[in-house]
């Protein structure tokens, strides 16, 4: 291949090659800006860029996972799912195993953090990601260098991505705080084929309540050992004051969906495999 569309080839990522234009929804074919409305999309160490400012609840958690208090939490993350499981991995496959048996899938996750599933999919799967928080981005891409140029700063509710493009699309944890929760379901489904399962994977959204004060009526006690739990001020007061009713909005959303409880009951898992009848 010669000429300009030949120089695109060669210097396009994978991720821009599927891209679409979030303003006029014309395919991006591996630029970094949009042949019909011009609108830029840069890519900033094999990361792309296609987000606009956040608001709501995405804003408080990107600034959670981008700062020091994502870093203290962690190691508490990993001990709920050790006991879910056993064992953090047995846990996240009670998710993983609804993914298709499929050599060669075209797979995205959504709110991929830095990539603990990566290593749990098939090595012949090409997957893309997509995050909020740009550290937990770069953190994928340098655990998973095969990752770079497939990862994506852009938000659950306008994914940039041509319809029916991907085989699977998953998001394991996040999905509780999203800010538009039904716009992100319908965006899962529109990049995912016919058919395609969409998996979308939680705590349950009153998990607090099962915390030991707020059993007994102190749930200023359950703040506190958040809070020193790594949590700041601003998630935690998230955490604890949100509220999203799963089984109606998946109901209104995904009128076929299923849904399996996991992690002893403490999660949900809802999975979604379209139909010729979808809009």
């Amino acid at each position: 291949m010669s000429g300009p569309a030949g120089i695109i080839a060669r210097q396009a990522s994978a991720v821009a090659m599927l891209a679409r234009c979030l303003t006029c929804r014309r395919g991006l074919l591996g630029r970094n800006s949009c042949a019909s409305c011009g609108r830029s999309y840069p890519e900033v160490d094999r990361i792309l860029e296609a987000i606009g400012p956040l608001t709501g609840t995405n804003r408080i958690a990107a600034a959670f996972y981008d700062g020091p208090s994502w870093r203290r939490f962690r190691p508490w993350e990993r001990l709920f799912l050790w006991f879910q499981g056993p064992g953090p991995d047995r846990a996240r496959r009670q998710v993983l195993r609804h993914l298709p048996e499929q050599p060669g899938a075209l797979v995205l996750e959504v709110g991929i953090g830095d990539g603990e599933n990566v290593r749990l999919l098939p090595s012949d799967w090409a997957i893309y990601g997509v995050d909020i928080a740009r550290t937990q981005l770069a953190a994928c891409r340098d655990r998973f260098p095969v990752m770079a140029g497939r990862l994506v700063r852009a938000e659950a509710e306008d994914l940039p991505f041509e319809d029916e493009t991907f085989d699977a699309v998953f998001s394991v944890g996040g999905f509780n705080y999203y800010r538009d929760h039904a716009a992100a379901l319908r965006e899962m489904r529109r990049v995912a084929r016919l058919g395609a399962p969409v998996i979308v994977a939680d705590e349950r959204p009153d998990l607090y309540h099962f915390a030991p004060g707020s059993a007994i009526g102190l749930e200023g006690l359950d703040r506190w050992t958040l809070r020193a739990m790594g949590l700041d001020p601003e998630f935690l007061a998230m955490v604890m004051d949100h509220r999203v009713d799963i089984d109606s909005l998946a109901r209104a959303e995904w009128p076929g969906h299923r849904r399996f409880p996991i992690w002893n009951r403490l999660g949900y898992c809802l999975v979604e495999n379209g139909s010729p009848e979808r809009a």
